[in-house]
């Protein structure tokens, strides 16, 4: 397997006709496992067993954390802006794309938020307002994802020094002036925030309490957004790359303007499919709630989706890509330093690529039922369990067609 750096987030390790079973084999038994979870819920979870409840953020470090936060920005800014490092010799593409966007949320499932602790954007204490939306943080989301995805060169260190001072200002204006609350406007803060509430290990029985902390998500308006943005922007980069997108556009797949069409459609097909979800929901339950209400309560059951992607998408990267870390310390800012006298590493890709495969398809599996669960309780709750079932069609529809479309973007890289 040859080892290109940065050029492409890949997802895929194998194509259909290595597969150890049919391609359709796998879409249909995993419909099917789908399906027969949502039929188990109909005849056996019949009220409501998930605590939910308000949740207040504590979005302040301590001295330890704001000091390496303070390093990370500088290895984040420094390398791209003082030297001419490529993104295969430099650390900084490593410690974004690898390190905290896919590492600290794995992280994440053991030891909670642990991004919080550290994060480079809240260097400085700003008296704000009680957090009340996220919609700013879903606009700064929107924007370094289509860097990451559309924009030529992500692993650029220039580029990722240039981005990461515009999104400092950005972060830290807003609650200067806008007297907004970091959870509002830092979208790194709220990706792991959210991520974190998938912690495997409480105090309480597993299952119960991975129930309870996803359901038990800060409501504030405007956070189901953030997290369909993150499962559009993951499911644009799967299809681009393969070779069905290339079939179907052709070179203009190369062309960023066309790119950029495409990003933001597949982000808004992602949000107006949920959305019909919700009206349907309310319309087949007979609620008088209102659609945006409906819309924020059924936010954290899509949660589970958008992690399995995010960890599917990016796990080659994480297992791999890491293996570089020594050697872009060597000389951390591009200065000419030789702090190991480190060689260019020869990656070893230790794990087959189909076990690779099967541990991203049963990511995939996994949150999709987990989500089913999500959605049927909160259907349970809000209308009751004979007319739960009928309000759950349309979620069922739209997490199997997930589901699938996510089997397909495994297999036909």
């Amino acid at each position: 397997m040859k080892y290109y750096p940065f050029t492409s987030l890949h997802h895929g390790v194998v194509n259909v006709g290595d597969l150890p079973i049919p391609f359709d084999v796998v879409l249909n038994s995993s419909a099917l496992v789908v399906l027969i979870t949502f039929v188990y819920l109909k005849i056996s979870w019949k009220e409501s067993l998930i605590t939910h409840r308000k949740e207040l953020f504590n979005d302040k470090g301590n001295l330890i954390g704001k000091l390496f936060g303070f390093l990370l920005l500088f290895l984040l800014i420094a390398p791209g802006i003082v030297s001419n490092e490529s993104a295969k010799t430099s650390i900084t593409p490593l410690l974004l794309w690898v390190f905290l966007w896919i590492g600290v949320p794995v992280l994440g499932l053991f030891f909670g938020d642990v991004y919080a602790k550290f994060n480079p954007l809240n260097l400085f204490s700003i008296n704000s307002n009680k957090p009340k939306s996220v919609y700013l943080a879903c606009i700064l989301f929107v924007g370094l994802t289509w860097f990451e995805l559309v924009w030529r060169k992500p692993g650029n260190p220039f580029n990722i020094g240039v981005v990461f001072i515009l999104l400092f200002i950005s972060v830290n204006s807003s609650r200067y002036f806008l007297k907004k609350s970091l959870i509002e406007v830092d979208p790194l803060l709220l990706l792991h925030y959210l991520y974190s509430k998938l912690k495997l290990f409480n105090s309480r029985p597993y299952f119960r309490s991975l129930l309870d902390n996803i359901g038990n998500l800060a409501r504030l308006k405007g956070i189901e957004y953030f997290v369909l943005l993150m499962i559009g922007t993951v499911t644009y980069d799967g299809l681009r790359e393969t070779t069905f997108w290339y079939e179907q556009f052709g070179p203009r797949i190369n062309d960023m303007g066309f790119s950029t069409m495409m990003f933001f459609l597949m982000n808004l097909a992602t949000i107006l499919f949920y959305r019909f979800a919700c009206f349907f929901a309310i319309k087949i339950g007979g609620s008088d709630l209102e659609l945006n209400k409906v819309s924020n309560l059924f936010g954290h059951t899509m949660l589970p989706i958008a992690f399995a992607y995010h960890v599917t998408h990016y796990l080659t990267l994480l297992l791999f890509e890491s293996q570089t870390f020594f050697f872009r310390l060597n000389d951390p800012i591009g200065t000419g330093l030789n702090l190991f006298n480190a060689q260019e590493p020869s990656i070893n890709y230790f794990v087959k690529p189909i076990v690779i495969w099967s541990v991203q398809v049963g990511v995939t599996l996994l949150g999709h039922m987990l989500s089913v669960v999500l959605a049927h309780d909160l259907a349970v709750k809000l209308f009751g369990h004979q007319q739960s079932d009928k309000t759950q069609y349309i979620f069922l529809f739209i997490t199997v067609a997930l589901t699938l479309q996510a089997l397909f973007v495994l297999s036909v890289g």
